[in-house]
Parts: C-alpha cells; sequence; structure tokens
C-alpha cells in the first residue's frame, strides 16, 4: 500500500512542479500559519473554518474571505477544498482544491514527510499574492525535546509558485512551532514562526476541549509595505474523536475487569467446597 502511494505522489509532485493568482490554506489542522508540514489528518477526522486576512492600509482594508474543508483518509491522505468569496458582487466565486499525501509518519528517529498540491483550480482573479495556482511543495517535520523549551517541531520543505521568489521556480520553506497547555487555557496554545518562501510569519491558536479553534496571525514581517493580518475561526472533530475513544477504552477495561472478577471463585464457595 505504502511503495504504490509513494509512487503516486512524486508522480503528482513532479508534474506539478514543471506545470495564475489564488492563497495559501491558512492556519490548518495539519499547518503553520501559511505553509504546510508533514503532519495530515488522522482518517475521519475533519476541520472546517473561515479566514479574514486584512492588509496594514490606513483603512485597514479586508482582502477576500476563503471558508475550508480538510478531511482525512485511510491515516495517509488529506483532501480539502475552499470557497473563496469575491470582494464586490461583480467578481466571480473561487472554488480551490487541496490534496496532501503522508510518504512517511514520525517515529523515533524518522521525521514525518509528505508532498501535496494546493489551490487546484485557475478561476481566481484576487490579487492576494499567496494566492498562487497549483503551488506543489514537499516537506519534512521532526519533533525535538530540548532543555527547558521541552517539544518542539521543526519543518522545512521545496515547493514551487507561493513558495518560490518572483525570479525562482523554486522556492525554500521552513519554520518551528510548540504547543503549550496552560491550566488557565482549558485547551492547547500552538505558536508558530515561519518562512514561507517569501514572507517571514508568526501565529498563535488556541484550540478549546471543544474542537474549537481561534487564530491570529501576522505575515510578511519581513516586508513592511506589505504586512496582513489574519484571523481565524474553525472547528474540528478531532477532540470529540478522542473523547468517545477514550470513553471507549475505558468501558472495554470495566468489562474486562467484570468478566475477571467474574470469573474469581467466591472465597466462600471454596470453603464449602
Amino acid at each position: 500500500m505504502i511503495r504504490p502511494l509513494l509512487l503516486v505522489s512524486l508522480l503528482l509532485f513532479l508534474s506539478f512542479m514543471v506545470s495564475g493568482i489564488v492563497s495559501a490554506e491558512i492556519f490548518t489542522d495539519s499547518g503553520l500559519l501559511d505553509i504546510p508540514t508533514g503532519e495530515i489528518l488522522a482518517h475521519g477526522i475533519f476541520d472546517v473554518g473561515v479566514y479574514a486576512p486584512f492588509q496594514s492600509t490606513t483603512h485597514f482594508k479586508r482582502d477576500p474571505v476563503a471558508f475550508r474543508v480538510n478531511f482525512g483518509m485511510f491515516d495517509r491522505l488529506e483532501f480539502g477544498a475552499s470557497h473563496i468569496l469575491p470582494q464586490d458582487n461583480d467578481a466571480s466565486r473561487s472554488f480551490l482544491g487541496h490534496v496532501k499525501a503522508q510518504l512517511l509518519k514520525e517515529s523515533g528517529k524518522l521525521p514525518s514527510v509528505a508532498v501535496g498540491i494546493e489551490n487546484i483550480g485557475n478561476n481566481v482573479i484576487q490579487q492576494w499574492n499567496t494566492y498562487r495556482a497549483n503551488s506543489s511543495y514537499f516537506v519534512i517535520s521532526k519533533t525535538f525535546n530540548l532543555p527547558r523549551i521541552h517539544l518542539i517541531r521543526g519543518h522545512i520543505g521545496i515547493g514551487n509558485k507561493r513558495f518560490a521568489f518572483t525570479e525562482r521556480s523554486i522556492g525554500i520553506l521552513g519554520g518551528i512551532s510548540t504547543e503549550l497547555q496552560p491550566a488557565f487555557a482549558r485547551g492547547d496554545i500552538a505558536l508558530s514562526l515561519e518562512f514561507d518562501g517569501v514572507g517571514i510569519n508568526v501565529g498563535i491558536q488556541h484550540t478549546a476541549n471543544s474542537g474549537l479553534r481561534l487564530a491570529m496571525g501576522v505575515e510578511t514581517l519581513n516586508k513592511l509595505d506589505d504586512i496582513r493580518y489574519f484571523t481565524a475561526i474553525s472547528w474540528s472533530n478531532s477532540e470529540l474523536m478522542e473523547q468517545i475513544a477514550a470513553a471507549n477504552r475505558l468501558a472495554l477495561q470495566a468489562a474486562k475487569r467484570a468478566g475477571q472478577v467474574k470469573q474469581t471463585p467466591n472465597k466462600k464457595e471454596e470453603t464449602s467446597e
């Protein structure tokens, strides 16, 4: 199963690497603010959300709002779709597809490795510079246990279109991220710093125990004239599925213990015998 998937994924990646303006998946469940990682959504897990970017201008201009849904299949594939709303009634709506395949799962010294294609489709006329059609990438992620900082994840990869400088066909992307679980947060807080091939971005996300996620970020800190702010709200069923799985484990353990107690002979019965 893994070898055919690996071959197909590499062929897809290479075909699109050698293949105009559309955005990245902002704050996805398996990515940082604006770059993908080597992780994917588990089988049966999905997340839906809405994303609103704002330009740093006098009137704090809003860029096109995007609605997105991503879902995982077979613990190896992740599919997504985005609906970009026009900024005026005369502009056409844009529908984009996304696909991501995990070639390796992180285990021991082995990192997680994934390839993917974002923004499949060409019906995009918005001038948001991170929206580039058919943008491919190859990315590696690894978890490191550092003193005091504890767990931190590193991500590095290559990509074309939106991940590359204007004069280059292929660019380098990278980032670091970490998660915190402070008691007051009642959930997880994720921090990220990344380079998407063009700009330096920072982001913060809060995922509640209910699966609701709120996120904020700033893009292109290295280009003050092009700074863009992001706000996002989304929901994933991953927390719910974890709670169901935990409840099932407890039920199985209770049933197993009940069976063991039933099979153990009563001391009075042993004495009478």
